[in-house]
């Protein structure tokens, strides 16, 4: 049963896409603007995300379920997308999960449902995106976080 649930400690860091508008082969290119991981703290688990535009994302629908959540989302041009994946770092290997991820630009909020059985994560998230302080000398840090814990107590 799906539950809106702001006690499963969360974490939503964006990267901006610095690929974006590239070539990957003939014809195809890259499309997501942000980049993103979505790391939950209790089971450990992390999920990968790529947010594109409505139509994008839409062109990237494949199983009944995904139909189904083409159906109920309206199509806003101030409004990113994803698909979500599981990511296992042992393997590397990227399992596809029941689930959106949805990125207002205008208000900078984001809403993630997730349900992965095999993780037992059965959930729904509403935050606030914040900007990131720019450290110096790394590439590896977001561009805006959302999270509904103190990830300095994350551990």
């Amino acid at each position: 049963m799906l539950t809106q649930n702001d006690t499963t400690a969360l974490a939503v860091r964006l990267f901006e896409n610095k690929t974006y508008g590239t070539t990957y082969g003939k014809g195809l290119y890259r499309r997501a603007l942000y980049n993103g991981t979505i790391d939950i703290k209790t089971p450990v688990v992390k999920y990968i995300i790529d947010l594109f535009p409505y139509q994008e994302w839409a062109h990237q629908a494949r199983t009944d379920a995904q139909m189904v959540t083409l159906e109920s989302i309206t199509q806003d041009s101030n409004v990113l997308f994803s698909w979500i994946q599981r990511y296992d770092p042992l393997t590397k290997k990227k399992t596809l999960v029941n689930g959106v991820c949805i990125f207002g630009l205008a208000d900078k909020t984001l809403q993630v449902v997730i349900e992965d059985e095999a993780m037992a994560v059965a959930d729904g998230w509403a935050l606030d995106v914040r900007s990131c302080r720019v450290a110096r000398g790394s590439n590896r840090s977001p561009q805006l976080l959302a999270t509904n814990t103190d990830l300095e107590q994350w551990a």
